[in-house]
């Protein structure tokens, strides 16, 4: 979870979820800043019925689609992450996914881009206390409303964080 004292724009007020983190850097998708644009908009030969929401991940390689999806979605070659939520797995299982059971679309997070840090850079952006930390959980990402995700996260951490929504 951003600090409130996180300036940087690209990660203000937001919630990153750690997929990948060992001594050569770290890889998370931001969480709740959806862009302007569906699944349909924003990625060329979707269906135009893909009205999912296209999420922002983050400032690296924002022409590179990750899919992140609650564990009920059934894919080959996906990697879980954290608390029952996978991220890839097979691309046409995931598209047929979205194009077809409009339940299973309130399980999946498109994502363009992603943040990512160098050898030993989120340790030192930890040790500025610019990020919080909270265990990874599902129903945070995806039943939480984005707007309200980083507010929410801080208050699930007691009062000693959620005093924190109120900095301006």
């Amino acid at each position: 979870i951003a600090s409130p004292t996180l300036r940087d724009p690209n990660f203000a007020r937001t919630v990153v979820l750690l997929c990948e983190h060992s001594d050569k850097g770290s890889m998370g998708l931001v969480v709740n800043r959806p862009s302007e644009h569906t699944v349909a908009e924003g990625i060329t030969g979707m269906p135009e019925k893909a009205t999912l929401r296209l999420f922002w991940g983050g400032p690296v390689q924002q022409q590179v689609v990750l899919v992140l999806h609650r564990h009920a979605i059934d894919t080959p070659e996906g990697r879980e992450v954290a608390d029952g939520m996978t991220l890839g797995g097979d691309s046409e299982a995931l598209m047929q996914i979205l194009e077809s059971d409009p339940q299973a679309q309130a399980r999946v997070r498109v994502i363009s881009g992603y943040a990512g840090w160098g050898a030993g850079q989120l340790q030192a952006e930890m040790e500025e206390h610019s990020w919080i930390v909270l265990p990874g959980s599902a129903p945070l990402v995806f039943t939480v409303e984005p707007e309200s995700m980083w507010s929410e996260a801080l208050r699930e951490l007691g009062p000693r964080f959620a005093h924190l929504t109120t900095i301006p």
